[in-house]
């Protein structure tokens, strides 16, 4: 009672299975199913167990059939793609599916499995390596970063507001057709000058006191995202709740001193320069182990799976509304459809299935693995990193889904060092 299995179609990773189980095979899992229900069918006029079989057939027929087909068909698929040595990437499209009592029952699984893929030249790949260097600015920069996040807002007494002051500020919009929800906040807190509000706002405050409350009319483009509020004057109505002057801290001893760690200013920007250096250094090698990858590409053609292409610009695109969830932004105020970006994301999408691809023949080839201690030891560094917020992250690294994603990423991060090291680099 082999189930038989033959490959009717097949064009780059696509194939289509047709399968057939014999009618034996069939007429034996109605009956074990018949068998199996006659034990508690409960039919009016008889007791659980009791009914006739012809009864039990004639209740429960339509529903037999529909079970013995899906069960067939799950069982028998399994057996094909195992009979095949087929590893397909997602679920089967099943068709054609043919199914009567006592003959055999046919049907045809749709498939996409991994393209064949020939490795060429992966090591000693010639690339060339550009030195690093922390440029004077880019210190400075960091350090002043450092500096405004230690500044001391003081509240301003006795004088108006003038540039480079913070405020908070109430304010609520008025403009015909537009829910006044829309155009109301309560605290904003900004800094005059950042041009983080309206030029006609940051304009109109300047010079007001605590307590004073402003009318300032905008006028919205005409290309403004928002459609509702294109080309309308919206007045505002601005109070001003307080005023804030900031106060940054002297870079030196002191500063460094207060950041916990560092005796000396010179020991703080050491430290800076260090870490800067760290990252230019980790980029530069993200650059080159990109254009080893390039250069692997290269000299490669093989077919890409729709299923894998599919997915990767699908996770593209939640990283993409994932970032505009957190800047607040929706695809009306880009201007955009959601169509449109995925179309964008394609080409991206086809060089990182490749990549992902050819990777993993090379991970095949230098058989490159991670053991599941190696996975615990970088969960256990991952959460001491997170401190109390690795909380929130346990479950998820619990589970299977997340130890697998920890692992991919290990083998990956393996195999990328191994191209690094094999390189050439001039």
């Amino acid at each position: 009672m082999e189930t038989k299995v033959s490959i009717s179609e097949e064009k780059d990773c696509k194939k289509v299975l047709k399968i057939e189980v014999p009618g034996d095979r069939v007429l034996v899992e109605i009956e074990n199913m018949y068998s199996n229900l006659e034990k508690v069918a409960e039919i009016p006029g008889f007791r659980a167990g009791k009914a006739p079989r012809s009864l039990i057939e004639k209740n429960f027929k339509a529903r037999i059939e529909k079970d013995v087909l899906e069960k067939l068909i799950s069982s028998a698929y399994l057996e094909a793609v195992k009979q095949k040595n087929l590893n397909p990437l997602d679920y089967p499209r099943i068709e054609d599916v043919k199914f009567e009592p006592g003959k055999p029952m046919e049907f045809t699984a749709s498939i996409e499995v991994r393209p064949e893929i020939k490795l060429g030249k992966y090591t000693g790949i010639k690339v060339k390596k550009e030195p690093v260097e922390v440029k004077k600015e880019d210190l400075e920069k960091s350090l002043k970063y450092m500096q405004e996040r230690q500044a001391d807002f003081s509240p301003v007494e006795g004088r108006p507001i003038k540039e480079g002051d913070f405020v908070m500020i109430d304010f609520q919009g008025a403009a015909e057709g537009v829910a006044p929800e829309k155009l109301k906040a309560e605290s904003y807190f900004c800094e005059i000058g950042a041009k983080k509000i309206f030029p006609e706002v940051e304009a109109a405050l300047i010079g007001a006191k605590t307590g004073e409350v402003k009318d300032v009319p905008v006028k919205y483009k005409d290309d403004f995202p928002t459609k509702e509020l294109a080309g309308k004057t919206v007045v505002f109505k601005v109070s001003v709740k307080s005023i804030k002057e900031k106060k940054l801290p002297a870079l030196d001893d002191e500063f460094a001193k207060d950041l916990g760690e560092f005796k000396t200013i010179a020991e703080l920007k050491n430290n800076i320069e260090e870490g800067l250096k760290k990252e230019l250094e980790q980029k530069e090698k993200t650059r080159v182990t990109n254009s080893i990858i390039d250069e692997i590409l290269k000299e490669m053609s093989f077919p890409i799976p729709e299923t894998l292409l599919a997915h990767e610009v699908e996770n593209l695109l939640q990283d993409f509304e994932g970032r505009m969830a957190q800047q607040g932004v929706t695809y009306e105020v880009i201007g955009k459809k959601k169509e449109e970006i995925k179309k964008e994301y394609a080409e991206v999408a086809v060089k990182r299935v490749k990549a992902y691809l050819v990777l993993d023949e090379v991970a095949k080839a230098e058989k490159i693995s991670v053991t599941e201690d190696e996975v615990d030891g970088e969960i256990k560094a991952f959460l001491l990193r997170m401190g109390n917020q690795g909380e929130s992250y346990k479950d998820y690294l619990s589970s299977d889904k997340g130890r697998e994603n920890i692992k991919s990423q290990m083998i990956q991060d393996k195999i990328l060092d191994f191209l690094y090291s094999k390189a050439e680099l001039s």
